[in-house]
């Protein structure tokens, strides 16, 4: 008995260790990020903002019209569709998707699935929606940077990008992930988001041709894996009935979904449009985007930060100074009283007087909910929309796309819903002063919910390059 319990607590302390070590890799790993303010796009974005465009926009902010457009764009497909997305659900609107997709793949649209693999364990994995749709002959399915012990010590370098793309002639890309907190009208719990739909104008515009190259540069990764989940016939035929009978259902609902043609009419044009990105690979990354994002604002005279929450190194603070030195730079981001992420939230109270220091002036939006959107104006022609957070995990971490369109009706059409966000906000100046717009509606933290915060603020500390 004694020699028995030598071995098991002997395995037991092995087994420690090693969880340990996965942990300490995946902590302290990404700290050593490089961080040269240096690092070049493959396009510099100041020569892009004066290319042609040859395409034409719409700005979707709205989850129920979100859904609609992906719809009318899938039903429209002829020849190839690629949905990229870090996060896809078998919810109600993920299966509205994977439905829309299924009937797509049956009338011979060859379709390119590009999933995160963070979420693939929990929410795809022995999904029946996903495994009938994944197996179809016209559908292929990748898997970023999948959760495996090959790959346990990269857990948190992940593909945030998300974008659906469309006969290679139009495409929609923003922050709004798949499932129904983004997505159609199925739950109140939901977040505010950004898309921004690009058609081509005549020739393929300049940013369509980018991102069909960035897709194939990432789609050929080796950290990307191809699968084919395996799925009874019998379970795969009932799947593919109730995928007839929801795609049914929504053509119902949205009675434009098959037959709609009005995308020159419902868009309109801009100057230009080109595409910036973080790098493809499932590694450590230089500061590629923020250094881009960085080279826009350092001659602004007005620039807005949208962002869910701020989470900043030494050089990202930096940046935020510089422009402010020059430039009116406002950020908006979620009140904690109000934001979704926590861990956000939670860094935010730990480091709001550095943010502070930056000589920004701050906006706690009190929105009914919690806005999502990662947008940045650039005096009152360009404007940045995409997936990235002003945070460290979008700098140093993860891929990211962004948008970068000079277009004044754009911006001030984007503009005005930042107005409206400002007056729902506590602005709060450099100097400490703090004035509540005239739509602000004070919300007070529970006790619980306070008690919650200041324990998640010793926790995150040492964590915080994380999060």
């Amino acid at each position: 008995m004694k020699k028995t319990a030598k071995i098991i607590y002997k395995t037991a302390g092995i087994l420690l260790a090693v969880l340990l070590l996965i942990v300490t890799i995946n902590v302290t790993e990404p700290l050593f990020c490089e961080k040269n303010s240096g690092s070049k796009n493959t396009m510099d974005p100041i020569e892009a903002e004066n290319q042609c465009a040859g395409e034409r926009i719409r700005c979707i902010d709205d989850n129920e019209e979100a859904l609609l457009w992906r719809l009318r764009m899938i039903a429209d497909a002829k020849k190839s569709i690629v949905l990229a997305t870090f996060d896809l659900r078998p919810d109600e609107s993920g299966t509205d998707i994977m439905a829309a997709l299924y009937q797509a793949a049956q009338r011979g649209v060859h379709i390119r699935l590009l999933l995160d693999g963070i979420y693939e364990i929990p929410f795809l994995r022995g999904s029946t929606e996903f495994s009938t749709l994944a197996s179809h002959e016209n559908v292929e399915a990748g898997i970023y940077n999948p959760i495996s012990l090959k790959n346990i010590f990269r857990l948190n370098y992940r593909m945030h990008d998300k974008y659906l793309m469309i006969d290679d002639c139009r495409y929609l890309l923003g922050g709004r992930n798949t499932n129904d907190i983004f997505l159609g009208n199925y739950k109140k719990d939901i977040n505010i988001d950004r898309d921004i739909l690009v058609c081509e104008d005549g020739e393929n515009g300049n940013s369509m041709e980018q991102l069909m190259d960035y897709f194939s540069r990432i789609w050929n990764e080796p950290c990307v894996r191809r699968v084919k989940p395996f799925i009874a016939e019998k379970k795969a035929e009932r799947q593919k009935e109730l995928f007839w009978r929801r795609y049914q259902k929504l053509a119902g609902k949205y009675d434009d979904m098959e037959t709609y043609h009005r995308w020159n009419q419902d868009t309109f044009e801009v100057e230009s449009i080109s595409l910036l990105s973080n790098g493809i690979k499932a590694a450590k990354k230089s500061p590629v985007l923020l250094n881009e994002i960085g080279n826009f604002m350092e001659k602004a005279d007005r620039v807005i930060i949208q962002t869910p929450y701020v989470i900043c190194d030494n050089a990202m603070y930096g940046i935020l100074k510089k422009t402010a030195a020059h430039a009116d730079l406002r950020i908006i981001l979620n009140a904690v009283e109000k934001g979704s992420n926590p861990w956000g939230c939670t860094d935010y109270l730990n480091h709001k007087k550095d943010l502070q220091k930056t000589g920004a002036s701050i906006y706690e939006l009190m929105n009914e909910k919690a806005v999502h959107t990662k947008t940045i104006l650039v005096d009152d022609h360009i404007s940045l929309v995409g997936s990235y957070n002003f945070d460290m995990r979008s700098t140093y971490l993860d891929t990211e796309l962004m948008l970068v369109i000079e277009s004044k009706e754009l911006n001030a059409h984007l503009e005005s819903m930042n107005e409206v966000y400002m007056k729902k906000s506590r602005k709060v100046c450099p100097d400490g002063t703090q004035t509540e717009g005239i739509l602000y509606r004070e919300k007070k933290l529970s006790a619980k919910r306070q008690k919650f915060y200041r324990k998640l603020q010793i926790i995150v500390r040492p964590i915080r390059h994380l999060l």
